[in-house]
Formats: C-alpha cells, structure tokens, sequence
C-alpha cells in the first residue's frame, strides 16, 4: 500500500490527472459555448470592474 500511495504521490502521475481534467474542463465549455472568443461569463467580470 506504501508504494501504491508513492507511485501516486509521483509528478508524472499527478501531472497526467491535471492535464486530463483540463482537456475535460475545456471540452466542456466548449460544447457549451462552441467557438467563442469571449465567453460570457468573463465578460460579466470585466464590465463589473470598469464600474
């Protein structure tokens, strides 16, 4: 269980899990809002702050 819990504590382990859910993350917003280049919710962000 010690080396189980090593081998998954490993940078190329963690690294791969990060990545995945990044590509999962941004295939996401994309089918939400296919082929934006400003999505809006950041755009809420931006027009709050210039107030």
């Amino acid at each position: 269980m010690r080396d189980l819990k090593t081998y998954l504590s490993a940078a190329p382990v963690l690294s791969t899990l990060w990545f995945v859910s990044l590509a999962g993350l941004l295939i996401e917003i994309n089918r939400f809002f296919p082929d934006a280049l400003i999505f809006p919710f950041f755009s809420l962000v931006i027009d709050k702050s210039k107030r």
